[in-house]
């Protein structure tokens, strides 16, 4: 019986790493849907953590912005803030490491990404865009980004968002995704005060 967990949106913050952390020890396989860093400054942590303890993992748009010299005029101002103390801190090391994580992954019947582009998927229309980037024989798709739990199904193939392990929106909890034996299972979590 093999346990797959699925989370997203850490946002370096050490509280939703520990909340976090003995679920991924237990799982057989961890899958993260990226954004490591961003609004958190508990950067070294969780970058060490996603290291050496998730067995797959995608960049997120905060990722992204943190080592890319993108220009953050059009970010909000929680954004522009936290991607400029992010840019300040991190070590080259670091910097490569989160070059390095993938857009999008493929493997067994799986496929991951953070989002397309930095489209917040939510309906059933934007949902198509990733059931047509699924392979035919692709059974499970996983996304992060809204911080919105969500399933969706089509064709014996399964589109889930795990939601986020820092903060839901839109009066959704947080939380992650385990799947046990095609069982699919979302755990909340407490809110972070």
């Amino acid at each position: 019986m093999s346990q797959i967990l699925i989370f997203s949106d850490l946002h370096a913050n050490e509280r939703a790493l520990q909340d976090i952390a003995p679920a991924v020890k237990r799982a057989d396989l961890s899958i993260f849907c990226g954004d490591v860093v961003g609004y958190g400054v508990d950067i070294e942590s969780s970058i060490d953590f996603i290291t050496n303890n998730v067995d797959r993992a995608v960049a997120g748009n905060h990722d992204k912005l943190a080592v890319n010299n993108i220009d953050l005029s059009d970010q909000r101002s929680a954004v522009q803030k936290s991607i400029t103390y992010t840019r300040r801190v991190l070590t080259h090391k670091q910097i490569q490491f989160l070059s390095a994580l993938p857009d999008e992954l493929w493997f067994q019947d799986i496929y991951v990404t953070h989002s397309i582009g930095d489209t917040y998927l939510r309906s059933r229309e934007d949902l198509k865009m990733l059931f047509m980037r699924m392979k035919r024989d692709t059974k499970y798709a996983f996304f992060g980004h809204t911080h919105e739990q969500l399933l969706c199904e089509h064709d014996d193939q399964i589109i889930i968002n795990p939601g986020s392990i820092t903060i839901g929106r839109r009066g959704k909890t947080r939380g992650y995704v385990l799947i046990q034996n095609d069982d699919i299972q979302f755990v909340g979590l407490s809110p972070i005060i």
